[in-house]
């Protein structure tokens, strides 16, 4: 789709062509994101991104010309906008398919599956009153318990003038093999397309929170009452402890532990044990704590 095709009063300052629609800092080429700085044109400009962007007036002179560019007061507002008419629209977003539930998954009368955009594999079990929605994918052998849903919304929201707007979902939920989750768990579907997604080996607790567009590594351990927010990427073999919050956009390395409790704000390296609210280095903080006894 080219930027002159998008319905609305905004000016084009240089017509371009995107696939698909994102947010910084996770961004590919091909995409229309919005820019609200300096500093994120510099980064799209060192990582040699290609696409089009909605900036504002004062950084039209900055974008580099390479990129498609559109002019807005309220750029994440508009591309919001933008991303709502085309879930609404006929041909950007591709509808759901026809589900596709193999004959040997153990499916309890009362759970819910949606009417179309459900594939369920070979094995899977579905638990008292779970719930799969549109666009979710179950690879073979997964587990859900009771209370479950995967493919929820997140609740995005928008200002549109003086009233609140919801952004539309148009993504899906990707759960790999041998996945298991237990009871009264959530895992939201991706916004702008693609997929959250919960990979092979994966076990989850009671009671745990997964955002959009989520990316969760093999062979993960989620505790009770995590949550862990939208964008966040994590590894193969992470720990996350009870009642542990990943914040939006965090990623955490490979092996990583996050200890009971604790809130994430800040990358996390491979193999690095955090501890505390906002958390550190589990060493420092065990430090810390022996300082002020």
């Amino acid at each position: 789709m080219r930027l002159s095709e998008i319905k609305g009063d905004l000016r084009v300052e240089r017509d371009g062509e995107f696939t698909f629609i994102g947010m910084m800092p996770r961004w590919r080429n091909g995409a229309l994101i919005p820019v609200t700085s300096s500093a994120q044109i510099e980064k799209l400009a060192k990582g040699n991104f290609n696409g089009c962007v909605i900036a504002s007036i004062d950084l039209a002179g900055k974008i580099p010309t390479n990129l498609g560019a559109m002019i807005s007061e309220r750029p994440v507002e508009d591309l919001y906008e933008i991303h709502n008419d085309l879930v609404r629209g006929p041909s950007f977003y591709r509808p759901p398919s026809a589900n596709e539930i193999d004959a040997g998954a153990i499916i309890h009368p009362t759970a819910v599956i949606a009417g179309r955009g459900v594939r369920i594999g070979k094995g899977c079990i579905v638990g008292p009153k779970a719930a799969i929605l549109e666009n979710s994918t179950l690879n073979r052998d997964v587990v859900f318990g009771p209370g479950t849903i995967i493919g929820s919304e997140d609740t995005l929201l928008f200002r549109r003038g003086s009233s609140s707007e919801k952004v539309l979902s148009a993504g899906g939920v990707l759960i790999g093999e041998k996945v298991e989750i237990h009871a009264n768990c959530s895992v939201s579907r991706a916004i702008f397309g693609g997929n959250t997604i919960i990979s092979a080996g994966t076990k989850f607790d009671n009671l745990i929170d997964i955002g959009q567009n989520a990316k969760i590594g093999e062979r993960c351990f989620l505790a009770a009452c995590a949550s862990i927010g939208a964008d966040v990427e994590m590894g193969k073999e992470v720990w996350i402890g009870p009642n542990s919050t990943v914040s939006d956009g965090v990623t955490l390395g490979d092996s990583s532990f996050v200890t009971i409790g604790s809130v994430v704000v800040e990358d996390v390296g491979p193999n690095q044990k955090v501890t505390g609210n906002y958390a550190i280095d589990h060493a420092k903080f065990i430090e810390f704590l022996k300082k002020i006894r």
